[in-house]
């Protein structure tokens, strides 16, 4: 069993793919977490954070993968390099309580190669593509303490999936190939609160909503016979028209509720926990009866630790190292056995451009572990290493001369 293209994950041949941002590199260096809101940096899963910057952010995010995986009997390994995510977040005017963000980041991605050749049958299932979110948020400062945000969505992408039986019993065997184009709108509703404990620590706590949404699916289907020689492969032949077809998928609900505690410009800790409806999702028309889905549940902490925010004298007592851990409930259950995830992390925020300078380069590793060796199935070992840049700029400034 192979896994290949952007996810690597033989476990994205279920449902739509597998869920695969995770957020900002400094995000994915904390557990994931995204409770916590600052004047400099945005949270691409939280829009509230619009309305707290202050200065025009850039991100890009890249991330590769190596993934070693197992069964009782057999190994493999495989990888994947993306580009994670581009975003842009601008405060509108000079001190503005109101602040506006836009880019692109993946959704959910196929990439997979599942086969198997015995004397009694032959079978081999493919897919490759991804559904990508176009997003515009906005986010409002409503009083000292309070903020809010929304955010659109505009889902869109194209995946293409192969799957070929052949028994001993047949002479030749029979393909289905379908490709399917996705659209679709969403949004979510952010509500976050801080409040200031003495005159250095601050509480902060947030709650992030996206309802149950439509994605339009539609698919152009061909089936084929095909003859099979090892060595050679598949030999397709006797192509039928193709078939178009429409439906309506669902895009299941997420809440996610956070809380942390920390020092400015010095340490932080913070905890989420969030709820997906992933039993709302459907099965592709080729996939086994052994699988099924329910609720997904993911619990992340994680925080940093920035030793000397000012130091004149020491470089590295101005970086940001972070730390974090997530536990996920994917929601996939196959064999009876539910496959989950996990996954500690690292990081550091080096800052770039000087003392005066709020930009930073971002360096994150996750190590982790997908599913299980029971009742026939993969485990998945995986090491993550992520860099990104973030990088801030003024407008609105009014220029003065003498």
């Amino acid at each position: 069993m192979l896994g290949q293209s952007r996810t690597s994950s033989p476990y994205s041949f279920f449902g739509l793919g597998q869920q695969t941002f995770k957020g900002t590199i400094e995000n994915r260096s904390m557990g994931g977490l995204r409770t916590h809101l600052d004047s400099i940096h945005t949270t691409l899963n939280n829009p509230a954070t619009y309305g707290k910057i202050k200065l025009i952010n850039y991100g890009v995010g890249l991330l590769h993968t190596e993934t070693w995986a197992s069964t009782e009997s057999e190994n493999d390994t495989y990888d994947s390099t993306s580009l994670e995510y581009l975003n842009v977040s601008i405060p509108l005017g000079n001190n503005a309580k109101t602040g506006i963000g836009f880019g692109l980041v993946p959704f959910k991605s196929v990439g997979y190669t599942i086969g198997d050749l015995t004397d009694t049958e032959y079978y081999n299932f493919t897919g490759e593509g991804s559904i990508t979110r176009a997003y515009f948020g906005v986010g409002h400062e409503l009083a000292k303490n309070l903020s809010i945000g929304a955010e659109l969505r505009y889902n869109f992408g194209q995946e293409t999936n192969s799957s070929s039986v052949l028994t001993n019993q047949v002479q030749f065997g029979s393909n289905e190939t379908n490709e399917t184009d996705f659209s679709g709108l969403s949004y979510n509703l952010a509500l976050h609160y801080e409040k200031n404990i003495g005159d250095e620590h601050s509480l902060q706590a947030s709650i992030v909503y996206s309802p149950e949404s439509k994605l339009v699916a539609k698919s152009t289907s061909v089936l084929a016979n095909f003859s099979f020689t090892p060595g050679t492969g598949e030999s397709l032949f006797n192509a039928r028209d193709p078939e178009e077809n429409e439906e309506d998928l669902t895009l299941p609900s997420e809440l996610t509720v956070g809380l942390n505690y920390g020092k400015l410009r010095s340490w932080m800790i913070g905890g989420e926990f969030s709820m997906r409806g992933e039993s709302s999702l459907s099965n592709r028309s080729f996939s086994p009866n052994n699988s099924s889905f329910k609720d997904a549940i993911s619990l992340r902490a994680g925080g940093y630790y920035i030793p000397n925010f000012n130091s004149l004298t020491s470089y590295w007592q101005r970086v940001t190292y972070r730390f974090g851990a997530r536990f996920e409930e994917t929601g996939l259950v196959l064999n009876n056995e539910d496959i989950n995830e996990f996954g500690i992390s690292f990081g550091m925020g080096l800052p770039i451009g000087g003392n005066r300078s709020f930009s930073n380069a971002n360096i994150g590793l996750e190590l982790g572990q997908r599913g299980t060796e029971n009742a026939g199935l993969i485990k998945e070992t995986f090491a993550s290493l992520s860099i990104s840049l973030s990088l801030n700029d003024r407008w609105f400034i009014k220029r003065k001369y003498n």
